[in-house]
């Protein structure tokens, strides 16, 4: 065989190895369908320094926080209470409550959500319920007893939010679309909103969407959702009837890249591509007039506990400033009456950071 057919097998191999490797594969190149984009330099920029709070007692192993009025609300792992409760003011322990279980009032995988008044909701993803608690119980006791208990049906939601005139929200994840389910103050299904994003041209299919569109939401909780998303710097604004207000794609106008594999019994797993798939936005936080999101931008397999910034957006999905930390949080929440942030970082141990703004 000649040097000239040799070369031309190895040109159609590569050819043919190409064609494989896109065909397993979610890279996208196109536009999102009416998008806008901005960049790092579009931002006026500030540094925070933060400050580690003291409490009198030793932080165990939070992955959760929370703040209501005057109360810090931290979500312990591997603990026997689910939930430490401290006082801002003075930064002392008030009570540890609530466990893990199938109890009437245990849970599987709670989470705080957002709710209009002083009572405390939280939402049961395992069990998909959700559950009121009166903050003064919360206070009293270990094993406080929910004033109502709200069954979301079969709803599958990584989370919820109660808005200002009782009814429900919650986002879903599953085919043929995303979006949200929207649910009375009974937890009655009233209507379907929102879809996943699409594209200019050929969109994905529902399989590539499900693993691809992997977001958080937050909402002003009377008429505006905003979305992130995690695999692509995505920010996207909708209304309560589910019109898409705006998309915002930036600061790097990231492509989406995950690679489809079948994981047996006819299912579809996902994962990451080296090289490829970067890891964006976290999940938006209310505040106030304004939301803030955890903004990485770096390859997967690159991610490092540093240069973390928090992009600040208005409820009309224009951004507005940046932050950059002196910490890596993981995760955090916003006081926007007395302009605190307060995040968990666990590098190199578990520590809660403040941080004026």
């Amino acid at each position: 065989m000649n040097k000239k057919n040799v070369a031309g097998i190895a040109v159609a191999l590569i050819f043919v190895i190409a064609i494989v490797v896109s065909s397993c594969n979610t890279n996208d190149k196109r536009y999102f369908a009416g998008e806008d984009t901005f960049k790092m330099e579009d931002l006026e920029t500030f540094k925070l320094e933060g400050v580690i709070m003291q409490f009198n007692d030793t932080i165990m192993h939070p992955v959760g926080i929370d703040v209501k009025d005057t109360l810090l609300f931290l979500k312990n792992r591997s603990t026997e209470y689910v939930y430490d409760i401290y006082n801002l003011n003075s930064n002392e322990k008030l009570n540890e409550c609530l466990t893990i279980g199938q109890g009437p009032d245990e849970f599987i995988f709670p989470l705080i959500i957002q709710s209009p008044d002083a009572n405390v909701r939280i939402y049961d993803k395992g069990k998909t319920i959700l559950k009121e608690y009166v903050v003064s119980d919360l206070l009293d006791n270990h094993y406080p007893v929910s004033i109502k208990t709200i069954p979301l049906g079969n709803h599958s939601s990584d989370k919820a939010v109660v808005l200002s005139d009782g009814n429900i929200l919650a986002s879903i994840n599953t085919l043929p679309r995303g979006g949200f389910d929207l649910y009375d103050s009974n937890g009655i299904f009233l209507d379907s909103i929102g879809k996943f994003p699409e594209f200019t041209s050929k969109n994905l299919s529902d399989m590539e969407k499900i693993h691809s569109f992997r977001n958080g939401f937050t909402t002003n909780m009377t008429d505006r959702i905003v979305t992130s998303y995690l695999y692509t710097d995505l920010i996207e604004v909708y209304d309560f009837k589910g019109n898409c207000i705006k998309r915002m794609h930036g600061p790097h106008q990231i492509e989406l890249a995950m690679d489809l594999r079948s994981a047996g019994g006819g299912y579809t797993g996902a994962q990451t591509i080296k090289g490829k798939t970067y890891k964006c936005y976290s999940s938006p936080v209310y505040a106030g007039d304004e939301v803030f999101i955890l903004y990485f931008g770096e390859l997967w397999e690159d991610y490092q506990e540093r240069d973390f910034k928090i992009m600040v957006f208005d409820w009309d999905g224009n951004p507005l400033r940046m932050y950059e930390l002196d910490t890596h949080l993981f995760t955090f929440t916003v006081d926007p009456e007395h302009r605190i942030i307060y995040g968990i970082t666990n590098s190199p141990e578990y520590r809660i950071i403040k941080y004026n703004y």
